[in-house]
């Protein structure tokens, strides 16, 4: 039976996102905070994760809450901000409405949409790829869901609006000033060098949709890097297609077998299929995936290696 130490409960908290690979052991080693609190201040006493998860590691500073001001003014949100990777990440809503910016919500694509003085952002949680005035660019964060509240950098929204932004250590003050213009120059992912064609996207949106609908966006990320992993393998073919259709050993993929193949994909199953495409691997080298709750126990769980698990599937190298 394992006995927790007393947990520090705080309203801010320095998080981590959980990446591939990870445990709560490993965290508790990087953060040098012990496992037991680890364990404790996240209500849990399994030391399961998941690819993407979001965990408290440690209250800030001397459990100060952080708070956000506008031209001195506080912001009140009922969610409060934290703080990973040395950026505070703040709940974006109340943040851009702050600034005097609309915050909507697209269903169709699953994500935030901020417009202001024409300027329209468009954030799907789960991805580190963000739209900014129809151009792509890698934000080098994960926009994280966090009690249905969608957080990304406060930086990133202030900048992105055009305004300053400073940091009082001793308060642990976000200090945002609509007076100071600040100009966010980025780099469109649009702009980038990428071989791979509409036929790769047509495929891997589609078996991306047909085998991971339903799953958080991360899992659809992993999925359609198998499928890429396979392509650059020495053991299945060469093209994207021909591994969906790979007739080795059966069917590859059930899709295949069942027509689901041929569905329409979603936005988020066509924006995990590009994002994989234009580099962004959570999967590592994995080339198998399954749902043990739907497959039982099979060949690749005896014989391969686990790399992750992401929502329902599991990855194995």
């Amino acid at each position: 039976m394992v006995t927790f130490a007393e947990p520090i409960f705080a309203s801010s908290y320095v998080m981590h996102t959980v990446q591939p690979g990870e445990s709560y052991y490993k965290i508790s080693l990087k953060y040098d905070v012990d496992l037991n609190e680890l364990l404790s201040l996240n209500g849990v006493d399994n030391p399961f994760v998941y690819v993407g998860q979001l965990i408290k590691v440690k209250p800030v500073y001397d459990n100060k809450n952080i708070s956000v001001q506008v031209n001195g003014a506080t912001i009140e949100m009922d969610s409060p901000c934290y703080i990973e990777r040395d950026m505070v990440f703040a709940p974006v809503r109340f943040v851009a409405e702050g600034l005097g910016a609309n915050v909507d919500w697209d269903n169709e694509i699953k994500a935030a949409v901020i417009s202001s003085n024409g300027k329209v952002i468009k954030l799907t949680p789960g991805s580190r790829f963000v739209e900014v005035d129809g151009s792509i660019f890698d934000a080098g964060f994960v926009i994280n869901n966090l009690n249905g509240r969608i957080y990304i950098p406060l930086r990133f929204v202030a900048e992105n609006l055009g305004c300053g932004l400073s940091w009082d250590p001793a308060e642990y003050i976000a200090v945002i000033d609509t007076n100071v213009q600040v100009q966010k120059e980025i780099i469109p992912v649009s702009s980038y060098s990428y071989s791979y064609s509409d036929e790769d996207l047509y495929w891997l949106s589609r078996i991306v949709e047909a085998e991971a609908n339903g799953e958080p966006y991360e899992g659809k990320l992993a999925v359609a890097n198998v499928v890429i992993n396979r392509k650059n393998s020495p053991d299945f073919p060469d093209t994207i297609k021909d591994v969906i259709f790979d007739p080795s050993y059966g069917y590859q993929f059930t899709p295949v077998k069942n027509g689901s193949i041929y569905n329409e994909p979603s936005q988020d199953s066509i924006r995990a299929a590009r994002e994989a495409l234009e580099g962004n691997n959570n999967a590592g080298g994995s080339l198998y995936f399954l749902n043990p709750a739907k497959s039982g126990y099979t060949w690749i769980q005896a014989n391969r290696i686990l790399f992750a698990i992401i929502g329902g599937h599991y990855f194995y190298l």
